[in-house]
């Protein structure tokens, strides 16, 4: 029960968090409304994990080492949003409330959120026994060795650098910071803890698509976002998104699936319907540089879902039209994808 409580306090940790980092990007890349911001949170803390935690895996240096650059970095970011943009957090949560139509579709969704996450962190069934041993296996070993993913998780032997394949993933450093820190076993902190917060963070994904096709009309936001978790729950295909969300909700490639592709819709969606503020294109950039974090798949999924959904409207709006503004972001949120593609050759 111990346990429970403090992998459940844990999810929320994650999204609180998530929402403090979505205050750190700057006010013209903001969209003001609460969704937007603990998804563009999300992409950012991954992105600076990355930052962060890949050249330290190359190194080879320790996870204690590790651990305390990025808990230093985090109660710095912490503080600062607490101190300069307690603005930014006030201003997000002052648009939750509206009318009571959508007081109600708030409160409906919520309770879908939260329940299907709960059955979601309940499910103890996979399909993956190998992905399965290998994130909780690897976070584990990095703890008990002080090492960053070098002891090979199946057969316990300390290998000379991390595995090449998956030098540049380093999700499974986070498991065992939090492994380090909290007591909070992999076991219990990926397949309940972060499943849950990836599944509210998927719901609130779903929401800004539906906020982009039916803008003020509530009921229907409410129906779209529940038919397409029905949808996903009763269209099972082997290697599917369906069967990556239902039964391997927390592994790298299972992210990538189902919750980048969705926000990354969302946020081209929101760029066809003219949105004027920058911020979905701050959100295609952050996709590009922090998506590497989970999966080797996000080197090409992230960058073709952005080019191919963008490219007819870069090309009537931005060439055809001559607005070259729309050429050069277009360019910009494709650029870290093709950074990591390249170097992924060199190391």
């Amino acid at each position: 029960m111990t346990n429970m409580i403090m992998g459940t306090l844990l999810a929320v940790g994650y999204l609180v968090m998530f929402w403090l980092f979505g205050a750190l990007v700057p006010e013209k890349f903001q969209s003001g409304k609460f969704p937007v911001m603990c998804i563009n949170g999300f992409l950012l803390y991954y992105t600076l994990f990355e930052i962060v935690a890949f050249p330290m895996k190359y190194l080879c240096c320790s996870l204690k080492q590790l651990t305390v650059i990025w808990g230093c970095l985090l109660i710095l970011l912490v503080l600062f949003v607490i101190w300069k943009r307690r603005r930014v957090l006030a201003d997000s949560v002052r648009t939750i409330p509206g009318s009571m139509q959508k007081n109600i579709s708030v409160l409906i969704l919520l309770l879908v959120a939260v329940g299907l996450a709960v059955l979601l962190g309940f499910n103890i069934n996979t399909l993956s026994t190998y992905d399965s041993n290998n994130y909780i296996g690897l976070p584990v070993a990095s703890v008990y060795s002080n090492t960053l993913d070098r002891v090979a998780p199946y057969s316990g032997v300390l290998l000379k650098a991390p595995e090449q394949f998956y030098i540049m993933n380093t999700d499974t450093l986070q498991s065992a910071i939090v492994y380090q820190v909290l007591n909070i076993h992999p076991l219990m902190e990926r397949k309940w803890s972060f499943t849950i917060a990836m599944v509210i963070l998927f719901e609130m994904g779903l929401y800004q698509c539906a906020n982009g096709f039916f803008k003020k009309k509530e009921a229907e936001k409410t129906v779209f976002v529940i038919l397409a978790d029905l949808v996903l729950l009763f269209s099972y295909s082997l290697g599917g998104v369906s069967q990556y969300f239902a039964y391997r909700t927390y592994e790298g490639k299972a992210i990538i699936a189902y919750l980048y592709m969705t926000v990354i819709f969302g946020f081209c969606l929101a760029i066809y319907r003219k949105e004027t503020s920058l911020w979905p294109w701050c959100g295609l950039f952050l996709c590009g540089t922090g998506g590497i974090a989970f999966s080797n798949s996000a080197l090409f999924i992230v960058p073709c879902m952005i080019g191919a959904t963008l490219f007819p409207y870069v090309l009537c709006d931005g060439i055809l039209k001559r607005q070259w503004h729309l050429l050069k972001r277009y360019i910009i949120v494709l650029l870290p994808s093709v950074f990591w593609m390249l170097f992924s050759h060199l190391v």
